[in-house]
């Protein structure tokens, strides 16, 4: 039997019904990603930097890169991601509202800005491991001077780049930026991934002596930390860039929803970071603890183990001095009896 022009109606309307409902639930469950996303980066990245102004156990030249790529991913968080959020949300037709092309502007150059700060923040971080590896006794006599001057050219760098993209886009085409902006990228990531590389042979295949094994395992561990904090952020790009490439480049037609997916990853690198730095880092750790559980930090083992020492060493020395004194005494003792025999 055929069906009537009714049933076929009312069939087309239950399917674009139940197409606009699965539409808009993809939506509020892409909208509550980068909502937890914006939260995790903001609360995780606001505390890094309140506990390195706050705690000066903190107030380290190898941390110094460190907080400068925490307040480059909070700056991201904070002004970036709810553009985005905005706009997503108004694409699934969760909320209503306009688009202007300030704001588009606005959004491209703080996005742009703040991310390649991020990682080009990755890309310092590696190379000050692999000189603080590879030639250690050069790398403490760095001053803070020269750590400033390397926060300095990391802005001045981000700031000509991002410019230059923005320029690119808006000025000739999104498509030829892209041919620009994807070597930049790979050159950063083979930067971090290379440095890593050399970091992780130099820890399999030579032992780093030094006359100070206590600072040389925290500063160990403090590497390794940092080399997950690089990766991370390189495999947080990569996505990005191959979704581009695929894109404007070679014109292949991809859904925007994976293209969502992938800025997921890519901004929830981060709020991985300060994970990351409460797991691994012991000072960072200690400031948590006493941030929010109220603990004071554990006792210094060395300090207690010093101290015992001292206590053996001065043991003995109480317990020789004692006969000694006795002897004296006694032979005062026998002299003055000679004496009075003798009066």
């Amino acid at each position: 039997m055929n069906s009537t022009p009714a049933a076929t109606t009312s069939s087309e309307n239950a399917t674009g019904s139940s197409r606009i409902v699965f539409f808009k639930a993809e939506g509020i469950a892409f909208s509550i990603a980068f909502i937890f996303s914006f939260l995790a980066i903001v609360i995780g990245n606001l505390l890094v930097i309140v506990l390195f102004a706050v705690n000066r156990r903190l107030r380290k030249r190898s941390l110094f890169l460190v907080i400068n790529m925490a307040f480059a991913d909070l700056m991201l968080g904070t002004v970036s991601l709810p553009i985005y959020i905005y706009s997503v949300g108004r694409r699934f037709q969760l909320w209503k509202g306009g688009w202007s092309m300030s704001l588009k502007i606005f959004y491209t150059m703080v996005d742009t800005f703040f991310s390649q700060a991020s990682l080009i923040s990755a890309a310092f971080i590696s190379g000050e491991r692999f000189y603080a590896i590879y030639w250690p006794f050069k790398h403490r006599t760095l001053s803070m001077r020269a750590y400033r001057i390397i926060v300095v050219i990391l802005w001045a760098l981000t700031l000509l780049i991002a410019t230059s993209w923005s320029t690119s886009y808006y000025l000739i085409s999104y498509k030829r930026a892209v041919f620009v902006w994807t070597p930049y990228v790979l050159i950063l990531i083979f930067i971090i991934c290379g440095c890593n590389n050399c970091i992780w042979r130099k820890f399999r295949h030579e032992s780093i002596a030094s006359q100070q094994p206590n600072r040389d395992l925290l500063n160990k561990r403090l590497t390794k930390t940092l080399m997950l904090v690089a990766i991370l952020a390189s495999l947080s790009w990569l996505p990005l860039v191959t979704f581009n490439c695929l894109i404007y480049v070679f014109d292949v037609q991809i859904p925007r929803k994976f293209y969502d997916l992938v800025n997921i990853i890519n901004y929830s690198n981060s709020f991985a970071n300060p994970v990351l730095y409460a797991l691994r880092i012991p000072e960072f750790r200690e400031a948590w603890a006493l941030c929010f559980l109220r603990k004071p930090a554990a006792p210094n083992i060395g300090k207690n183990i010093s101290r015992n020492k001292r206590t053996l060493v001065l043991k003995p020395e109480t317990d020789l001095r004692t006969p000694q004194t006795e002897t004296s005494h006694l032979q005062l003792a026998f002299e003055q009896e000679v004496l009075d025999t003798k009066l």
